[in-house]
């Protein structure tokens, strides 16, 4: 192979992470308590029944929540971000999928079983 080739064979290398990142976006949900939430799940409704953006730029991955609360999600498979943080003293994980059809976004809570999600419309 002369010069040239492995040139060019060596960009298409380095371009190719590139191509692969994911690609800057933003999603609107509106959440949904799970029927079978308990009271003290049902007292978190105000916060999560409301409008949630999912927003993707330059790689980073964050939701922004009614009252401008920024949740900063890490990437655990393509085009899947989570992240854990807490709200009125409860320990909460979200996950937001652009993979899954429609879209989706979920907040959890291991403690009371609380659960409330939306998909993107």
């Amino acid at each position: 192979m002369d010069i040239a080739k492995h040139f060019a064979l060596a960009a298409f290398a380095m371009a190719l992470p590139t191509a692969v990142m994911a690609q800057d976006a933003q999603v609107k949900f509106w959440l949904k308590g799970a029927p079978n939430n308990l009271q003290g799940c049902v007292a978190m409704d105000p916060q999560f029944t409301r409008e949630h953006t999912f927003t993707l730029k330059g790689g980073q991955a964050e939701v922004t929540m009614p009252g401008n609360i920024h949740i900063k999600l890490k990437p655990v498979r393509p085009d899947v971000y989570a992240g854990d943080f807490e709200l009125s003293r409860m320990k909460l994980n979200m996950v937001a999928d652009l993979a899954a059809t429609p879209k989706s976004l979920t907040i959890t809570n291991r403690d009371l079983g609380c659960k409330w999600m939306a998909v993107k419309q």
